[in-house]
């Protein structure tokens, strides 16, 4: 389910997207400019993750991403010509169009998830919780670790004093101090 999204929060993000990215294709930027200058068109636009390719589809890439620069889809016909892209802008003004950027570092551009559906921004909300989630873990397994080689040091040290072994204990006591000193 797609949220409503004004089209002051899409002209925002498409004014500041257009700002800081270089698109591979030169007609996108003007497909977005156009978009941008008529609020009807913008109101309708809905920015999507999911293939839409039965329905008005655009998809736009910069300069540093792999999938295509300019692609539109209209009932699963493909085009990539600007003048079908216009055409249809004009012909069906007040028809849905799903719109994908693809960026780098959109997993994690918190302006243009708040655009896309909520689902998605909820994947993003929950891997990032599992990362917080594994650092935290890999923390105590590492302090675990360290205690459990701090354990094993004194021991040794015990055996070499009761050995009487000075060279082996010396060497221990030193190694336990850096650990400890790690701390």
């Amino acid at each position: 389910m797609m949220r409503w999204v004004s089209a002051l929060e899409k002209r925002n993000f498409l004014t500041s997207f257009l700002h800081n990215h270089r698109l591979k294709h030169p007609d996108a930027r003007f497909v977005l400019k156009y978009l941008l200058q008529h609020p009807h068109l913008l109101e309708n636009v809905q920015f999507t993750e999911t293939e839409q390719k039965q329905a008005r589809w655009l998809i736009i890439s910069t300069a540093m991403a792999e999938e295509e620069g300019l692609v539109f889809y209209r009932r699963g016909q493909k085009s990539t010509s600007l003048a079908a892209i216009m055409g249809d802008l004009a012909l069906h003004p007040n028809e849905p169009l799903y719109l994908t950027l693809h960026f780098p570092g959109k997993a994690r551009n918190f302006s243009y998830l708040r655009l896309i559906d909520h689902q998605a921004f909820e994947n993003v909300r929950r891997h990032e919780r599992h990362e917080k989630m594994a650092k935290a873990a890999e923390q105590v397994l590492d302090e675990a670790l360290k205690r459990h080689e701090v354990s094993i040091l004194k021991m040794q040290i015990d055996q070499a004093l009761d050995r009487k072994d000075m060279e082996l204990f010396h060497k221990l006591t030193e190694q336990l101090k850096k650990y400890e000193g790690q701390s």
